[in-house]
């Protein structure tokens, strides 16, 4: 697919890490955005250093996207704005380890909703537009780790990027031939503050690979997108976990992450 030029970009999570990253990425190749995260202070000035660096025009929305109707408000915000939105970027997550049984439930259903259905319900609102237009981009940021069968400690977290993984897979189909492709990045440990919220610095996968950077997982996202592929994974300790998790018989590869995402006693 031809890319698409001097596009509007909308980025969830898109203060910080890899949302910041992509975000940087799409304004130096002079795309204008609209950043939408929680934290206004951190929005603001993620936006004044990219307008100061690129020249682009940048929106900032803070929002909550774990709220009650969080994407109507997010959707309905851009239309009064009248702003055509040419590429979604759903890179807003969490992430969460531990017993599943003695996971916090509220910290749970938070991360699972933000993980998915918030990723769906912005896919649903502005792929129509993008659709009647005949050109745009979805961009879902999900993980290597979709390309496992499970993990023990992730359980709840690998299945939410398992949805994202196979939803993003079976949208493309439905996108043929219609000017708007679907692309997921699965990056890996990448080196960002998730680590430390998800707690997953001393597992032996991101000891393993050193975590690749964010820089490296945009330029890749953006490539992607804009080439209109399915799927995309940075890096190649986390293109070669993702080929061996794909691989017969899966209990095998079950076991190899099973025991790649224990934790060590190095912190």
């Amino acid at each position: 697919m031809k890319p698409i030029e001097k596009a509007r970009v909308l980025v969830t999570g898109g203060s910080k890490g890899i949302g910041q990253a992509i975000a940087e990425k799409f304004a130096e190749h002079g795309h204008d955005l609209v950043l939408v995260a929680r934290s206004e202070d951190r929005l603001e000035d993620t936006a004044r250093r990219i307008r100061e660096r690129t020249g682009v025009d940048v929106l900032t929305i803070p929002m909550d996207l774990t709220g009650d109707g969080a994407a109507e408000k997010l959707f309905s915000h851009v239309e009064q704005a009248d702003l055509h939105i040419d590429i979604l970027v759903n890179n807003a997550g969490v992430g969460m380890t531990g017993a599943f049984a003695q996971g916090d439930q509220q910290r749970m259903t938070q991360m699972l909703r933000l993980n998915m259905l918030v990723l769906s319900e912005l896919t649903r609102r502005f792929l129509p537009p993008m659709l009647a237009r005949g050109k745009g981009r979805i961009l879902n940021v999900g993980s290597v780790v979709a390309y496992f069968s499970g993990a023990p400690n992730w359980s709840a977290y690998v299945a939410s990027k398992h949805y994202v993984l196979a939803f993003t897979r079976g949208l493309s189909r439905e996108l043929r031939n219609t000017g708007v492709a679907a692309t997921v990045v699965s990056p890996g440990t990448t080196a960002t503050d998730f680590v430390e919220t998800a707690d997953a610095a001393s597992m032996r996968a991101y000891q393993a690979s050193g975590g690749v950077s964010v820089e490296a997982v945009a330029r890749t996202a953006y490539r992607a997108c804009q080439k209109g592929r399915t799927a995309v994974v940075p890096g190649l300790f986390n293109k070669v976990l993702a080929f061996l998790g794909e691989l017969p018989p899966r209990a095998i590869a079950f076991e190899v992450f099973a025991f790649l995402s224990q934790k060590t006693n190095t912190p």
